[in-house]
């Protein structure tokens, strides 16, 4: 059994194409076709049913992925380890996030690594939470940055970095800041006018689904695809929004902005990094993200 087996099946596991898993794998089908037939030949069963212009996983199949994706793990843990002989001071990492994260709670993390890692190039690509997924998973970039992960693939991993409940976002002097904590609640909230970002977007949708599970529907004054546009435009006085206190410079909730609990929205909010699970991370990616796991490890939960 080799390493490219269980990569090429894990891809077609993800993919239910051979085609598609070839790309991905950057092989040619009949090679990636090979391999896998290899495998189940060693392993005496069928991992997959062909199915016209598709593949489906068989009942041994989807038994062995979990398998393969731990013993892939395993040797990606022994590559890093490796990895930490090598200087690594050189190179370039290709991140991918959002535009909510690209604006607020990426550049400190770029300026903390650039730091210690003053030759080793950054290139950032900003793109839907969905597409940095997607990015992560074709191998375009090495690392991506999202918040509320609802990732259901085999290709890639998730790692939780923090977790924040969602705060109110009003000015210094609206009457929502002068209040008791326990009386800030969602009711008395929608009273107000309510400034969101665009239906596509992550955080937009994350409050959809928590107000639908309470019965709620919401409601925007004014929408805007931009994050800086939305803070700007509670600064001005036109309304209040929902937003996880990792989305906000320091600066700016000293510059006429309050961040403020909510007494009945519990949930949290989960910032994690994506990387894929076959190959190993080349050692300025790794350094990155050790650089990620340290700087955010004294994120509390909540202003």
């Amino acid at each position: 059994m080799e390493f490219r087996q269980l990569t090429y099946f894990l891809a077609a596991a993800h993919t239910q194409n051979f085609r598609k898993a070839a790309e991905m794998c950057l092989v040619t089908q009949p090679a990636l076709s090979r391999q896998i037939a290899a495998l189940e030949k060693e392993l005496g069963m069928e991992l997959f049913r062909r199915v016209k212009q598709h593949v489906e996983l068989t009942p041994a199949g989807h038994t062995f992925v979990a398998y393969a994706q731990d013993a892939l793990e395993v040797l990606q843990q022994g590559e890093q380890e490796l990895a930490r002989w090598q200087q690594g001071q050189q190179g370039t990492v290709l991140i991918g996030c959002n535009q909510s994260l690209a604006a607020s709670f990426l550049p400190p993390l770029l300026a903390t690594f650039r730091k210690r890692y003053p030759d080793i190039q950054l290139k950032v690509r900003v793109h839907a939470s969905d597409e940095v997924i997607a990015l992560v998973e074709q191998g375009v970039v090495d690392l991506g940055f999202i918040y509320d992960p609802a990732v259901r693939s085999t290709v890639v991993k998730i790692k939780e970095l923090f977790r924040q409940p969602l705060h109110l976002l009003t000015p210094v002097d609206h009457p929502l800041a002068q209040i008791e904590a326990h009386e800030r609640t969602l009711e008395r909230i929608l009273a107000e006018p309510l400034l969101l970002l665009g239906e596509t977007a992550r955080l937009r949708k994350v409050l959809e689904r928590m107000f639908m599970q309470r019965g709620l529907t919401i409601h925007a004054k004014i929408e805007i695809e931009s994050i800086e546009g939305l803070k700007e435009l509670v600064r001005q006085g036109c309304g209040v929004t929902f937003m996880p206190p990792a989305l906000l410079w320091p600066a700016q909730l000293n510059g006429g902005l309050v961040m403020l609990p909510v007494a009945d929205m519990m949930e949290t909010f989960i910032f994690a990094l994506v990387y894929r699970r076959a190959g190993s991370l080349t050692v300025p990616a790794r350094q990155f993200m050790n650089t990620v796991v340290e700087a955010t490890s004294s994120f509390i939960p909540a202003l």
